[in-house]
């Protein structure tokens, strides 16, 4: 599909264009989240800095110190080491909520970090509120870059956009939070989370202790169990959200031998039934 967008097209152009893509399932450096229902998240962790542009409907985000409200056509920044609790609203004409969901590599902030080349003092919310419209240019560069496969085209434009951030007096996106040793686990599991996941796995990779591993992840106000149960639950979280999956499947491919266990713990961390979700 070859899309060409000159730079003053209107909102409404940008608006349809970033619903195309969507819609084309392409799901390369992004995530579609979509939902019937409406509903609540509780005590979602963001481990990564992240963009989102809401097409359908309407979100409401809070944390201890900002609460924002999005509709759609509006875009925000989660910056990471944040926790939230989110309402997601549908549309009240189509029946759905609808957002796309960037999630930034650190190797994109740091290709933005070597581009900006300048002290960071500042310091924003943890969660900022934008128009699409102010990135129009690059986001549709962006989404006619991965309709076309450019996958480096497509992660220059994000580079871009966190250039444009900096230059806007945001230049503490291009923060990266000190690696932990939780969030290293947590993605041992996201990438593969079927794994039946013991102790001895985890401190045979880290060459460390079970005393010196439990210390550790005690000191960042986690164990082994919650950190390999919030992978499971996220990586969870993303299929509900983006897939048509049976929830005994999504179930299993969380690693979940029982639909009730992975109920009870998913209502137990998000306060929320996953059926009321799911997409199926």
């Amino acid at each position: 599909m070859n899309m060409h967008h000159p730079a003053f097209l209107e909102n409404d152009d940008l608006h349809q264009s970033l619903l195309a893509l969507a819609q084309a399932g392409l799901a390369q450096d992004y995530l579609c989240i979509r939902s019937r229902n409406q509903h609540g998240l509780s005590h979602f962790k963001v481990n990564k800095l992240h963009m989102g542009m809401v097409l359908r409907g309407q979100k409401k985000i809070n944390t201890q110190s900002t609460q924002v409200h999005l509709s759609a056509g509006d875009l925000f920044i989660l910056k990471p080491d944040i926790i939230t609790d989110a309402v997601n609203i549908p549309d009240v004409k189509t029946g759905e909520y609808l957002t796309i969901l960037v999630p930034f590599c650190e190797e994109v902030i740091q290709a933005a970090q070597m581009i900006w080349a300048k002290p960071i003092t500042d310091k924003t919310a943890d969660i900022l509120k934008f128009s699409i419209d102010d990135f129009s240019t690059a986001l549709f560069t962006w989404q006619d870059a991965l309709f076309k496969q450019d996958l480096v085209k497509a992660r220059l434009t994000i580079t871009s956009i966190l250039v444009q951030l900096c230059q806007q007096h945001y230049a503490d996106v291009l923060i990266i939070p000190p690696s932990k040793l939780s969030k290293i686990i947590h993605q041992w599991v996201i990438d593969e989370p079927q794994y039946h996941w013991r102790s001895s796995d985890i401190e045979m990779r880290l060459g460390m202790s079970s005393a010196t591993l439990r210390r550790k992840l005690s000191q960042e106000e986690t164990s082994l169990r919650e950190t390999i149960t919030h992978a499971r639950l996220t990586y969870a979280l993303e299929l509900l959200y983006s897939s048509k999956l049976p929830m005994k499947t999504i179930a299993a491919k969380s690693g979940y031998q029982s639909v009730a266990t992975f109920r009870e713990r998913f209502i137990a961390h998000y306060h929320v039934d996953p059926a009321v979700i799911s997409n199926e």
